[in-house]
């Protein structure tokens, strides 16, 4: 057996609402962590699930955010896994690991998204919906969300990954920053350009 069949079975999450989307697993101390990754490198196929089950949820979350397709997001995060699988032993421990994957995936949608060269996210409703709206509301909210959704997608890919990683992940500016190696007023700057094209974007659809 080789890391391979840690991949084996398929992706198939519930979809994430706004309340219960996973910024990273709950952190397991850094050496439980670091010993899963050395018996990984040992050829122990446990420890290389185990890896993925901590973060597949996370994983798929962030893909599904930034490429709107459930069925890419699905071969986004099991690209993104093979990739971090693979790429262990290079992993020198100088992020937070959660911080490391997020990197692999977020530059696995970016190539995603440039392979399909337009990233359409009307779909996506439930991630920003309420646990318990009205029906009258669970409506407007819906068509808020598909617009805003739809707005977020027509965004280039560097400034719809700052969005979704701050705004919709809920990672801080200095864990964006390091998911996306990019200085941390970098990241301030896109997010304020981000918002102020998506407000264009969103008034546009209001006329």
């Amino acid at each position: 057996q080789t890391w391979e069949t840690a991949m084996s079975t398929s992706f198939s999450l519930p979809l994430l609402r706004r309340t219960d989307r996973p910024t990273a697993p709950v952190d397991a101390p850094a050496a439980e962590e670091r010993a899963l990754i050395e018996r990984h490198l040992a050829g122990d196929q446990g420890a290389s699930r185990t890896l993925i089950e901590q973060y597949q949820k996370m994983v798929f979350s962030l893909t599904r955010q930034m490429l709107g397709s459930e069925e890419e997001a699905a071969d986004a995060a099991q690209e993104t896994f093979l990739k971090v699988l693979k790429g262990l032993s290079r992993f020198r421990g100088e992020s937070a690991f959660s911080t490391w994957v997020y990197r692999i995936a977020v530059n696995e949608c970016i190539a995603s998204s440039r392979r399909r060269r337009r990233t359409t996210l009307t779909d996506d409703t439930d991630a920003l919906a309420d646990p318990a709206p009205s029906p009258l509301h669970h409506v407007e909210r819906e068509e808020q969300d598909a617009r805003l959704h739809w707005a977020i997608g027509e965004l280039t890919e560097e400034y719809r990954a700052v969005v979704v990683l701050r705004y919709l992940q809920g990672l801080s500016y200095e864990e964006t920053a390091g998911a996306l190696a990019i200085p941390i007023g970098t990241v301030k700057a896109r997010l304020f350009r981000a918002k102020r094209l998506l407000q264009r974007k969103l008034k546009v659809l209001q006329r």
